[in-house]
């Protein structure tokens, strides 16, 4: 009765669980189910279908992306392959044995299967992978670039960020594009280096843009003094001397004479440098104290100094407003024939040259330079503090001087003919004391709405761009209609 009992308990259970044994196998494909090759389920109904179709998916192309720029990359570039023949294999072994009888089981009572994860398996050329890397870092790779002006607001932008790619890091992000079956793309670990600040090269390119809207000839010379960079655009033509070569005067008669002055010698210094019309009777003034009682005198001893002090394109034949008439002097500036602006006979200079001169007597104030080194029981710092304090207060408040803060040092020389302008000026800047001399021609006459705005503009750019390297805020542009009606006088 018992035996008959089980078969029949046997019975019931084979045509129960039969069929659906007969539909679950019918139901399997090449992986059982639960099993996930790389994270993701593999369709298959045999070995090879499954093989191949791990394999068109782990070796499908990724994306990778180097900031904004999209690259193709294909696993054969860097040798990458995928054992898909072993992935399916370790698969396939969760569906044998003990495996099979629980999964079939779940399947009887409605239950998920339980997962089994198979990682992906592969290999790569390590070179080669490498060597891409490198290719693609040589192309899209960029270093910082340094910052810019922009001419029409007189100020000065960041340049671009450096951006390095890391190659260990990437190559960790490419492999795992490789691994994932949904996100197929890796972007670049790219190191980003921050802008340069702008050079004086910058600044000299933006300097040439402004000069060129001049209708004229110009010429500039700027000098740094605690780098001693420099900036020399044609600085070697020969202008009219007018007012700025009453700095030689000055430097001369520091040279001669000890401070304290007489009252007499510091009231003609005051008229040469603090008038609004900067006394041409008072620099002839100390040119007859120099000449020791001859104005002409005076001028060939200033004329002898600066020729021993290097400035061969310096000179003062005859005094201011003179009815002599001057002797023909030439220079290597005013006898080279690639500009012409018919200088003055009787007082020329250059920019170079007298910018070079307020320079070394800026130096000269620290106890610097080539002044003090030629000179040492002649001309003391004292003395050159002294010169640039008078210079400071020359009244004029256009030209080079309009261009800075209202507050800041400013030491200038400024001078005007019908047909020339030109101001030489040592301002003290936000990374240190710099020099800047600008001198401009137009035949017949100089209008002074081109000439004033153009060494507004360039002073301007000039601070700014030192601001700007010291990341503060830069001035703005200028209100051209506070200038309006303005002119020398």
């Amino acid at each position: 009765m018992r035996r008959t009992l089980l078969l029949l308990v046997i019975a019931a259970i084979v045509i129960y669980v039969g069929p659906q044994y007969l539909d679950y196998r019918q139901a399997r494909q090449a992986l059982p189910p639960g099993v996930t090759l790389g994270g993701v389920h593999i369709p298959g109904k045999t070995t090879a279908e499954a093989v191949e179709n791990v394999r068109a998916l782990f070796e499908s192309p990724i994306l990778v992306f180097h900031g904004d720029r999209r690259i193709v990359l294909r696993a054969e570039e860097i040798g990458f392959k995928v054992d898909a023949e072993a992935m399916v294999e370790q698969g396939q072994a969760f569906g044998r044995g003990p495996y099979a009888w629980r999964d079939f089981f779940f399947y009887l009572i409605d239950r998920p299967p339980l997962e089994n994860h198979v990682p992906v398996l592969y290999s790569y050329d390590r070179a080669r992978l490498g060597a891409w890397l490198q290719k693609l870092a040589e192309t899209y790779d960029n270093d910082p670039t340094p910052g810019y002006a922009r001419l029409s607001t007189l100020s000065w932008v960041e340049g671009r960020p450096g951006h390095y790619t890391d190659l260990n890091e990437s190559a960790i992000r490419i492999l795992a594009a490789f691994q994932s079956p949904n996100d197929r793309q890796a972007n670049l670990v790219l190191r980003e280096t921050p802008p340069l600040p702008p050079d004086f090269d910058a600044l000299e390119k933006v300097i040439r843009e402004r000069l060129e809207q001049f209708p004229g000839i110009y010429s500039l010379y700027f000098q740094h003094l605690p780098t001693g960079q420099s900036i020399d655009i044609d600085g070697d033509t020969a202008f009219a001397g007018m007012s700025t070569v009453k700095i030689p005067i000055l430097l001369k008669l520091y040279y001669d004479y000890d401070l304290p002055f007489e009252p007499r010698i510091t009231n003609w210094i005051s008229d040469t440098v603090r008038s609004t019309t900067a006394s041409n009777a008072a620099a002839n003034a100390l040119l007859y104290y120099i000449g020791d009682g001859n104005a002409l005198a005076g001028a060939r001893e200033v004329t002898e100094f600066v020729r021993e002090l290097g400035f061969d394109n310096t000179f003062i034949a005859i005094p201011y407003d003179s009815d002599l008439t001057p002797p023909v002097i030439r220079t290597p500036a005013n006898t080279d024939p690639e500009y012409n602006t018919y200088p003055d006979p009787a007082m020329q200079t250059t920019p170079t040259d007298i910018g070079v001169m307020l320079a070394e007597i800026g130096r000269c104030a620290e106890g610097e330079g080539t002044l003090i080194a030629a000179y040492p029981d002649r001309i003391t710092p004292e003395e050159c503090q002294d010169l640039i304090g008078w210079l400071e207060q020359n009244p004029m408040g256009w030209l080079i001087k309009y261009g800075v803060p209202k507050d800041a040092r400013v030491a200038h020389k400024h001078g005007y003919a019908a047909d020339t302008q030109g101001d030489v000026a040592l301002i003290y800047g936000p990374e240190g004391p710099y020099v800047l001399a600008i001198y401009v021609y137009m035949y017949g006459w100089v209008v002074w709405d081109y000439s004033n705005p153009l060494m507004n503009d360039i002073s301007r750019l000039i601070w700014n761009f030192f601001l700007f390297r010291q990341g503060k805020p830069q001035l703005p542009p200028f209100d051209r209609s506070e200038q309006t009606g303005q002119s020398p006088g």
